[in-house]
């Protein structure tokens, strides 16, 4: 049994599950896993894990050892117990995106989410410090726009898709989103073929974007804040002013969408109840905007989720705010808004941020608990209806663990975490340091203009010396050490698979 994804960064709660996690990306891993597994397919099980532990990015979890302190049951490290297993495990990366697929399998029916999606670039330099994803998914690598014009071409004419998605996690950043915009705009009519263009930053020109491509059809315009003060946005991270925020929402409206989505989070590190009531004029005011172009027509509709602490982030250091505390939250923002015509309100379960919480920074002890929950009726929890707190809380009692000690407790500085053998590519030294400056509201602009250090470029400095500059959305090499040591095949980084893509995509080695 395989597993990979982003849930693998901390693979310890489902080790006891899982004989080997891929950690990182795994278009070239795969077929490194492939040719392994051909190998030592007539061996036994031993053998044949022994082999996969030796393959860059491939964690097996039943050759390490965790070891915790008799006193306060934290983690004291995680030790190799045969030689193929690393002692850190970095994830893998692929130099230059693939080229994407253009050819689905189709349903007969007609299904959810029935669309196409193309990736238009992977990773993130905005930094958001709560941000799981941006932190894993660097370095940013973009996809030409030659390649995607061509790509939707091709779906179009391939599957006969009537809906695309372009995806990314901040679609605004890529740096050819005008052109690419523009180009679908006239070539395609948008009653015959929508693209939707999610993770849109909050600024005019993302209305005008997505304006283009709308055509008649204006559904609603989604904008993610996450926090409603200008001060708690500087400590995530995400520095938006308010007064960029209402002059987008009035371009969103003046353009003729009538719904504006908000989306937020409460328990947030530094958070006051001043930054939970400014939700509510926050949305209050966009409502306004709204009905002075619509009337009664406009509508703003608001998220609210709770914080929840993820790994290889700087807020893994921050805790998860109590279940009362969260409710009383809540319920502050309810009375705050006071049935407000034209606002719609939506909130989560306090309950399933805490099992989120307790999961994402788990350690192995975990496994007899998950194993436990699902004895007792827990198997389809990510649907509201189907979740069976009870059965984890009595999981977590039969073990003798507490679900508040992995939630709620502050972590030290110096604290061992499950995951620390797990390499992300972002230093931890470097996430402490960024976890402290959100504590003073220090902000860091786009890394794309300047380097911060985070030890993205250190992790896969091999990779990128032989991958022309331009492909990666970071500062160039400027460190003609590296090219050298390159040159000599004394850098690792590029293993015969990446080797062979980079040969096939005509990218040069150094």
């Amino acid at each position: 049994v395989m597993a990979g994804g982003n849930a693998t960064f901390n693979p310890e709660p489902m080790a006891d599950f899982i004989d080997f996690f891929v950690i990182g990306e795994g278009e070239d891993v795969v077929l490194e896993i492939v040719q392994a597994y051909r190998e030592v397919r007539r061996a036994d099980r031993e053998t044949q894990l022994r082999r996969m532990a030796q393959i860059p990015g491939v964690y097996v979890p039943r050759f390490y050892a965790p070891r915790y302190y008799a006193e306060d049951g934290t983690l004291s490290g995680i030790e190799p117990l045969v030689d193929e297993a690393a002692p850190f495990i970095t994830k893998r990366i692929v130099p230059l995106l693939p080229p994407p697929v253009t050819r689905f399998i189709l349903p007969h029916t007609d299904v959810v989410f029935n669309r196409a999606s193309v990736e238009i670039q992977r990773g993130c330099t905005r930094g958001c410090r709560f941000c799981h994803a941006g932190m894993v998914f660097r370095p940013v690598r973009e996809r030409s726009l030659a390649e995607l014009l061509e790509t939707i071409d091709a779906i179009v004419r391939e599957t006969g898709h009537e809906e695309i998605g372009l995806l990314s996690l901040s679609s605004s950043d890529y740096t050819q989103i005008a052109p690419l915009v523009k180009a679908i705009a006239e070539k395609y009519d948008p009653r015959t073929l929508s693209i939707s263009l999610p993770s849109l930053r909050i600024e005019s020109f993302s209305a005008e974007l997505a304006d283009m491509l709308a055509g008649g059809r204006k559904t609603g315009f989604t904008f993610a804040p996450e926090a409603a003060t200008d001060r708690l946005r500087e400590v995530i991270n995400k520095p938006i002013p308010t007064q960029s925020l209402l002059e987008t929402a009035e371009e969103v409206y003046r353009r003729g969408w009538q719904l504006i989505k908000l989306y937020f989070m409460i328990g947030q590190p530094t958070e006051t109840d001043e930054d939970v009531r400014a939700i509510a004029r926050l949305a209050k005011e966009v409502y306004r905007i709204g009905k002075k172009h619509h009337g009664r027509r406009a509508k703003v509709r608001i998220g609210v989720s709770t914080f929840v602490p993820k790994p290889h982030t700087p807020f893994q250091w921050a805790s998860l705010c109590p279940l009362d505390e969260i409710a009383r939250k809540q319920l502050l923002l309810r009375e705050e808004l006071g049935g407000a015509r034209g606002i719609l309100y939506n909130w989560n379960n306090p309950e399933e941020s805490l099992l989120e919480a307790v999961l994402s920074r788990g350690d192995r002890r975990l496994g007899a608990v998950i194993r436990g929950a699902w004895e007792r009726g827990a198997k389809f929890d990510a649907w509201g209806d189907q979740f069976r707190p009870q059965a984890w809380w009595d999981a977590f009692a039969a073990e003798g663990l507490d679900p508040a000690w992995y939630a709620h407790r502050p972590r030290l500085a110096d604290e061992v975490f499950p995951w620390d053998h797990i390499g992300a590519g972002v230093e931890k030294r470097w996430l402490l340091m960024d976890w402290y400056a959100s504590q003073r509201g220090e902000v860091k602009v786009d890394c794309r203009n300047h380097c911060y250090h985070c030890g993205i470029l250190t992790a896969f400095k091999g990779i990128r010396a032989n991958t022309p500059p331009q492909a990666w959305q970071c500062p160039p090499v400027r460190n003609p050490r590296w090219q050298q040591l390159a040159e000599a095949g004394e850098i690792i980084g590029l293993t015969p698979v990446v080797r062979e893509n980079m040969k096939r995509a005509r990218v040069p080695e150094v």
